[in-house]
């Protein structure tokens, strides 16, 4: 069987069609781009027969956000981001509010 690569430009179609997590085998190669690019887009990555992720793991619910919370939240986490990278990535505030919206 031919090997598979997953490449930053097929994180970025799976992140844009509302793919939250990757599984893949032995047969593929992710590219280190697109290890940053899912880790930047918040797409997880699964190898089969990896362990699931902590938050997947049954861990317990993911904690919930109140709704007058989100606008403070959305502000400073905009405001860490851009503080860490020096600018404002591109679709920060579509992913803020995919996070956001994962903790309701």
């Amino acid at each position: 069987m031919p090997r598979r690569f997953i490449t930053a430009d097929d994180v970025d179609r799976l992140v844009d069609a509302g793919t939250t997590e990757l599984r893949f085998g032995d047969d593929t190669t992710v590219t280190d781009i697109a290890r940053e690019r899912a880790r930047e887009r918040g797409l997880t990555l699964i190898r089969d027969g990896d362990a699931p992720p902590a938050a997947a793991s049954g861990s317990g619910p993911a904690p919930t956000v109140a709704a007058a919370d989100r606008g403070r939240i959305r502000a400073e986490v905009r405001a860490a981001v851009v503080a860490e990278l020096g600018s404002e990535p591109p679709q920060l505030e579509r992913i803020i509010d995919r996070v956001l919206d994962e903790h309701r």
